[in-house]
């Protein structure tokens, strides 16, 4: 009698073990990880989302920076340049001034082209040149540009723009203008967010001094390899008392 009953033990583990054997294996986990960003992705991320944490954009078809068109690409389209007078800041007609001031005061309102070339920096502060011809030729602007610069009430900035680049980085252009009532000296950096980090990484200040009544382009880019969410410009007063980690001219 105790034989049955040990072959029908067996024969239900027996079973358990071939039902565990036939069952599918588990689903691999889903990764949150997005792959490397493209300029067709970068565009797409900025211009077509409401997610809350990326900074919209919209595609402008000319540019207020001039000097950008040095670094397009050789596969890139080159977009119009906005006239001088579409780059002046709107309060600019009622200001009043007397003739001694005027040519000064009305320094920062014209856009040269023939200005020396600008300085710009990397999100690691390595490279200070425009040099890579690596620019699409697409560009895009912040529609609610109040999120993404903070200033002194000794600045203003006129214009800020994205332009993705060939390897899925972006670099952020900005016109920062002296409204003081002497030369400034200030420092700029510009914070990222990322899908890889959505936490802003500390930010490297750099000194950049603008005369009275003018105005200087600078640039930023974007951390290699990361989806770009948002970004802040950020201006500072300085002096020589304060450190900077170098400087733009």
């Amino acid at each position: 009698m105790k034989h049955p009953f040990l072959l029908f033990v067996l024969s239900v583990a027996f079973i358990a073990l071939s039902a565990g054997c036939n069952k599918p294996p588990p689903p691999p986990p889903v990764s949150s990880a997005l792959p490397p960003p493209t300029p067709e992705t970068v565009v797409a991320r900025l211009t077509q989302t409401n997610l809350p944490a990326i900074l919209p954009h919209k595609i402008d078809p000319a540019t207020a920076f001039p000097q950008a068109l040095a670094s397009l690409s050789p596969t890139g389209t080159a977009p119009k340049v906005l006239a001088p007078s579409a780059t002046a800041s709107k309060d600019d007609a009622s200001t009043t001034t007397s003739p001694a001031d005027e040519q000064t005061t009305d320094d920062y309102k014209i856009v040269d082209p023939n200005r020396p070339p600008t300085k710009g920096l990397t999100a690691d502060g390595v490279t200070t040149d425009l040099v890579m011809h690596d620019w699409t030729g697409i560009v895009l602007v912040p529609l609610d540009t109040s999120v993404s610069r903070a200033h002194t009430v000794l600045v203003a900035i006129d214009r800020i723009e994205a332009h993705p680049l060939d390897d899925g980085q972006v670099r952020i252009w900005a016109r920062i203008r002296n409204v003081s009532d002497g030369p400034l000296p200030s420092e700029v950096a510009c914070s990222f967010r990322t899908a890889e980090s959505p936490e802003p990484e500390r930010p490297i200040f750099y000194r950049l001094d603008i005369p009275r009544g003018d105005y200087r382009d600078v640039f930023f880019v974007s951390p290699d390899g990361r989806n770009l969410n948002s970004y802040t410009v950020l201006v500072r007063s300085g002096d020589e008392s304060t450190s900077a980690s170098g400087s733009l001219h």
